[in-house]
């Protein structure tokens, strides 16, 4: 066995290059490939192993992986120059070469050290991270990690996809070539994802390039099922990043009561490495033809998307118009992003309108200095025009130990007339042994119509300066648990003519724990503020908390907390407010058992005599099994002898580990339902249900029932059966929003390429699940 790395030692070279014209049995060859291309440095030196270095053959040694290439085989050769650096390996029988993410196993194999390339020939299987090809012959690259095989079969699984493929992609085809996992190409190639050894279905194609984690392109392909030609398309791609943009890469056909009976589909008229594009075709009896263009660029540091739509809507006599743009780009540490949405007459967005929205982003991050800029204009013409227009500029820079914040904001809003804003702030902050240190300066400008006859509209706080200093009794050697701070600035409260000096001082002490036995503890926390006015005025206040708690179990505990806080004097301005309070809660919190857990809450306020109680809280839960759960929480107004709404969470599974275990399990039921026990009705129910029957069938379900209309909000329902490789699905819909969508859709689609799924997503983007709030 020999081992080859960069090092050269020149008493052995001798004797390695007379050992070169030998077939060494059972050896094994490492070299450490060059990532240069000077020709004296791209040959590896070759040093004698020492005896911890040794290994037996098929084993690989520890510093191989990521540095060396190791070759090993029943017989190897290398030939060295009069150097003592390598040449060439030959290697016969049980071939293997591991390079980083790669091993390669063969009959026989040679590999150019000089040229950094490698040929294997005879039963090779090739392996770069979790995708695998096997062919006949290979050639490998080392330094550009490009490879070319004459491939008997490929397998791609959805990890060479970065994930966006959901089951294994397996082609045999004439040859197959890549580069790394980014590309891989297939030409005269057969694709399936079926498993079968007589798959259901085949994509017979010229050639098939997977770009991973974006998409997959066929060019000349016929697709065969159950034996029998469908259908022969020039180009068919198959976008993996951005697929639920375009759902429609197999036609779907259905009825909805806005669209009518639908055909929707789309083809691929470019597909290349950098650029992608798609026509959309929709046919809608009730709207009419909906065409459209879809298209994507990725190359460089620059990636975006164009998205244009058109549908003469026969419904209200008017054309319908959606675009979309977005473009980023990187130069250097400078990153530029410009997006624009267009769209007139949208009955997915609101009829009858028309909006627009533009926004343009600049941010820059060099070392020590941040800086971004952000412009937006929004255009809605619906009952009314209204136009929104915003841009921030900030920069943030470190200036020896201290950092300096600066930005400008202006917002402006038109209806009947312009209200505009300009704010205009910066701030320096510096640290020292002793204390933290701040200046500070917050300019508001009102630039509206009545500003300018003196009646401004606009809101906020105007800081013409505030100096503020923040240490601690351990900075400054007293050791006291206090946090101190100190604040002085001119301050002007907007839209009031308001503008007063203010001086600021705080102290707290961080919470303070106490152990007063092996179950009970103390934690107590106190704070002064003093704030003090140049008009004479001033005020104060005080905040104190305790918390008594006593240990019931491993996770449940008894609490009993205090907290106060008085006021005392007058404060000019509204954001100086402090409120008064003095209550106290009694807790009891049990954890300790899945089966039985609940929390129990009281309060009194003693600020309020009228009504000092709070509400008595109860919430429950309970596991009598590992797949059933119910939940239950309520209140009762002390003051009023009333309960409070009753909110109730059922969660039922079957056949699972618990009822955490949502992936695997097959069958899923949550129900939520809020009682109103003021008007003593059911204000809320929704309902969610996943279930397979048997093993071929699945049904999913929901539905969100409104009391107070007495009727359902929206309900559906999704009948899918699996076909091994392929899925077909029959959903129902019934759904309120901008518009009502009600209607049956049928979707046949195969497994592993992924498809957003609307169900369970309402008309405004929403999860519909079985949330209906909380008790507090």
């Amino acid at each position: 066995m020999a081992l080859l790395s960069k090092q050269s030692r020149a008493s052995d070279g001798a004797r390695q290059r007379e050992e070169s014209s030998k077939l060494l049995p059972a050896g094994s060859a490492i070299v450490q490939p060059s990532t240069t291309e000077s020709s004296e440095a791209a040959v590896p030196r070759s040093v004698v192993p020492e005896e911890s270095t040794k290994t037996l053959p098929g084993s690989q040694p520890a510093q191989s992986h990521a540095d060396f290439a190791e070759v090993q085989a029943d017989f190897t050769r290398t030939t060295f120059d009069d150097q003592g650096s390598p040449l060439s390996t030959s290697a016969e029988g049980n071939v293997r070469l591991r390079y980083r993410d790669i091993t390669v196993s063969c009959d026989k194999a040679v590999v150019d050290w000089k040229a950094q390339r490698s040929e294997c020939e005879g039963h090779v299987v090739f392996r770069i991270e979790n995708q695998e090809v096997k062919g006949g012959k290979l050639q490998l690259n080392l330094r550009t990690r490009e490879w070319h095989a004459e491939a008997l079969s490929t397998t791609i699984t959805p990890e060479t996809a970065k994930g966006f493929l959901k089951e294994s992609l397996f082609a045999e085809s004439k040859s197959v070539q890549g580069i790394g996992t980014r590309q891989l190409s297939l030409f005269d190639a057969q694709a399936t994802t079926c498993s079968l050894p007589t798959p259901h279905y085949e994509l017979v194609s010229r050639s098939v390039t997977v770009y991973a984690g974006d998409k997959v392109v066929l060019r000349d392909v016929t697709m065969y099922a159950l034996g029998r030609r469908l259908l022969a398309l020039p180009r068919l791609t198959i976008p993996l990043r951005e697929i639920q943009r375009n759902p429609n890469i197999i036609p779907q056909i259905g009825q909805t009561q806005e669209e009518g009976f639908f055909l929707k589909t789309s083809y691929s008229y470019l597909a290349t490495r950098t650029m992608s594009g798609l026509l959309l075709f929709d046919l809608m009896s009730r709207k009419g033809f909906g065409k459209g263009l879809q298209n994507g660029w990725r190359y460089g540091t620059a990636s975006g998307s164009l998205f244009l739509y058109h549908v003469f809507d026969r419904t209200i006599d008017q054309n319908t118009i959606t675009g979309r743009f977005a473009h980023s780009q990187t130069f250097g540490a400078t990153r530029i992003s410009l997006s624009s949405d267009f769209r007139s007459n949208s009955y997915l967005y609101a009829p009858k309108s028309t909006s627009l929205v533009n926004q343009l982003s600049v941010s820059r991050d060099h070392g020590s200095a941040a800086t971004s800029l952000l412009v937006s204009h929004n255009i809605d013409d619906a009952f009314v025009r209204t136009s929104r227009f915003t841009a921030t500029l900030s920069h943030k820079q470190l200036i020896g130990d201290g950092t300096l914040d600066t930005s400008i904001d202006y917002t402006a809003y038109t209806y009947d007339r312009t209200r505009a804003r300009l704010t205009s702030q910066a701030a320096f902050e510096g640290k020292e042994k002793r204390f933290d240190w701040g200046l500070s300066v917050q300019r508001l400008t009102d630039l509206s119509d009545e500003a300018f006859i003196g009646q401004g509209v606009f809101g906020g706080i105007e800081k013409l300066h505030e100096l503020a200093l923040v240490t601690d009794g351990t900075r400054l050697g007293t050791g006291l648990p206090l946090s101190l701070k100190l604040t002085y600035g001119q301050y002007s409260e907007l839209p009031s003519p308001i503008s007063l000096g203010r001086a600021y001082f705080e102290a707290t002490t961080p919470v303070q724990k106490y152990a007063l036995s092996n179950t009970w503890s103390l934690s107590t926390e106190i704070g002064f503020r003093q704030y003090v006015y140049t008009d004479s005025t001033a005020q104060y206040s005080v905040a104190a908390s305790a918390d008594i708690s006593k240990r019931l179990g491993p996770t449940s505990s008894l609490d009993f907390v205090y907290r106060r806080q008085q006021a005392s004097g007058f404060a000019p301005f509204r954001f100086d407010y402090v409120p008064r309070y003095n209550m106290a809660n009694l807790s009891i919190n049990y954890q300790d058992s899945k089966t039985l857990r609940f929390n129990i809450l009281a309060g009194y306020n003693f600020e309020q005599p009228d009504n000092p109680w709070q509400d008595l809280t109860l919430r429950v839960s309970v596991q009598p099994s590992p797949s059933l759960l119910l939940y239950t929480a309520t209140g009762y107004d002390l003051n009023r002898s009333q309960w409070r709404t009753l909110v109730n969470q059922l969660r039922v599974r079957a056949g699972s580990a618990g009822v955490e275990d949502d992936e695997t399990c097959p069958f899923r039921l949550d129900i939520g339902t809020r009682y109103d026990t003021a008007s003593r009705r059911l204000a809320t129910a929704r309902a969610v249900l996943d279930a397979r029957i048997r093993r071929l069938w699945r049904i999913q379900a929901n539905a969100g029932y409104n009391g107070f209309t007495k009727s359902f909000d929206y309900k559906s329902i999704v009948l899918t059966r699996d076909l091994h490789c392929w899925e077909a699905s029959i959903a129902y819909v019934d759904q309120g929003g901008f518009y009502r969508s009600r209607g049956i859709t049928f979707t046949i689609r195969i497994k592993a390429f992924p498809l957003f799924q609307n169900f369970g997503v309402g008309s405004f983007g929403q999860t519909l699940d079985t949330s209906v709030g909380d008790v507090y």
